[in-house]
C-alpha cells in the first residue's frame, strides 16, 4: 500500500512538472513572438461607407512602394493575427507599413544583433525585412511570410517579388510618390495617402474617375465641390497637423497661378485610400468650379506643415511620376 500511495505521488508530481514546463513553453514562445504593444485594429470589423475608385494593383507604376504594398504585404502578410496591427511591422495601410518599415529599429534580432533597421535605404543585406524574407533565422518564427491568404500570389511569385523589394532597397526606399526615404533617425516627413471628391455638402455619392483601363481623373460638376484628402504622419495626430492645404491649377507643371484653398478638419468620412483600405478623412477644401468650362482638367497638389519638417511637404511635386498628377486631378465635364 505505500508503494503504490509512494507510485501515485511520483506520478502526480512528473504530471505536475509536465504540465509546468508546457505552459512555461507556451508563454516563451508568446514572448518570442510578441513584438511591439499595438492597438487595435480600429477597422476590423467595419466596411468602408464610400466605395470611392482608387487605381488598380495593375495601374500602379511597378516596384513603386504602392506597388509593393498591394501586390506584397497586404495580401501576403496583413493577414489576421500577423502584420494587421497585432505585430510590427504593420502592414494595413501603405503609410502604416512604410512607416514601420524604413529606418525603423529592429525589435526582434539575430543572435549576434546584427541588425539595426528594418530596411535601411540603398542596403539590402544590412535590412532586416530582406533578411526575414529570405533567410531562416535563429531565434525566430522561420524564414517569413509564415503564411498567407488564399488571395496571395507568393507561392507562385516569390522570387520575383524577392527580386523587386531588393530594387526598392537599392534604390533608397523611396516613398509612395518617389521621394527618397530620410537619412537615419530623421523625422518622417507627412505624407497623402487617400483623396476623395463629392458634391458640395454631400458625403455619400463620391465622383467617379473617368472609365478607361489605367488611372484617370475623377469626372466632377460645373459647381462646388468638397475634396476630401487623407494626410498621415508618423507622429502627428490624424487632426493635429500644423495647416493642410490644396492647390488647383490648370497647367500640370505650373503652380504659380493657382486656386489656394485651406482644408478644414471636418467629417471625418470613411472612405478608402490609395491602397483601398478603409481610413478616415477628416480634412475637407472646397472648391468653387461653377463658373469653369466643361472639360478643363485641374491639378491638385496637397500641401501638409507637420510643424517638424524645415519647409511644407508638396504632394505630388515635381519629381513626382506622372501617375500621380493624373491620381491628383478633376475634369469638368457636366
Amino acid at each position: 500500500m505505500g508503494r503504490t500511495i509512494t507510485t501515485i505521488k511520483v506520478m502526480r508530481r512528473k504530471t505536475i512538472g509536465i504540465q509546468v514546463l508546457f505552459f512555461l513553453s507556451i508563454s516563451l514562445l508568446m514572448l518570442t513572438c510578441k513584438k511591439d504593444e499595438l492597438p487595435p485594429n480600429p477597422y476590423a470589423n467595419t466596411t468602408a461607407v464610400v466605395e470611392n475608385e482608387n487605381p488598380d494593383l495593375d495601374d500602379l507604376p511597378v516596384g513603386s512602394f504602392g506597388w509593393i504594398h498591394g501586390k506584397i504585404f497586404k495580401p501576403t502578410c496583413a493577414n489576421v493575427g500577423c502584420h494587421d496591427g497585432t505585430f510590427e511591422p504593420e502592414f494595413r495601410t501603405i503609410a502604416s507599413a512604410y512607416n514601420s518599415l524604413v529606418n525603423h529599429p529592429v525589435v526582434n534580432n539575430n543572435p549576434e544583433n546584427s541588425f539595426s533597421l528594418r530596411v535601411i535605404p540603398g542596403d539590402t543585406a544590412s535590412s532586416w525585412l530582406h533578411e526575414r524574407l529570405t533567410k531562416e533565422v535563429e531565434n525566430t518564427q522561420g524564414q517569413m511570410p509564415l503564411d498567407f491568404d488564399p488571395d496571395s500570389d507568393w507561392p507562385s511569385n516569390s522570387a520575383y517579388f524577392i527580386e523587386q523589394i531588393e530594387q526598392w532597397i537599392l534604390n533608397g526606399a523611396p516613398d509612395m510618390f518617389g521621394n527618397p526615404a530620410p537619412s537615419g533617425t530623421a523625422n518622417m516627413p507627412p505624407m497623402v495617402y487617400g483623396l476623395v471628391a463629392f458634391p458640395n455638402n454631400n458625403t455619400t455619392t463620391p465622383y467617379p474617375r473617368e472609365a478607361d483601363e489605367s488611372i484617370t481623373s475623377i469626372l466632377v460638376e460645373s459647381s462646388q465641390i468638397d475634396i476630401w484628402i487623407l494626410p498621415f504622419d508618423d507622429n502627428a495626430l490624424a487632426t493635429g497637423f500644423e495647416s493642410v492645404s490644396i492647390k488647383a491649377s490648370t497647367s500640370l507643371n505650373d503652380f504659380s497661378a493657382a486656386i489656394d484653398v485651406p482644408c478644414s478638419i471636418s467629417g471625418p468620412v470613411l472612405a478608402l485610400d490609395f491602397g483601398n483600405s478603409p481610413n478616415n478623412f477628416h480634412y475637407k477644401a472646397t472648391l468653387d468650379l461653377s463658373a469653369i468650362p466643361i472639360g478643363t482638367t485641374y491639378y491638385l497638389r496637397c500641401y501638409v506643415d507637420d510643424g517638424v519638417q524645415s519647409q511644407i511637404t508638396e504632394i505630388p511635386n515635381a519629381s513626382s511620376n506622372y501617375f500621380y498628377y493624373l491620381l491628383f486631378s478633376l475634369k469638368v465635364s457636366s
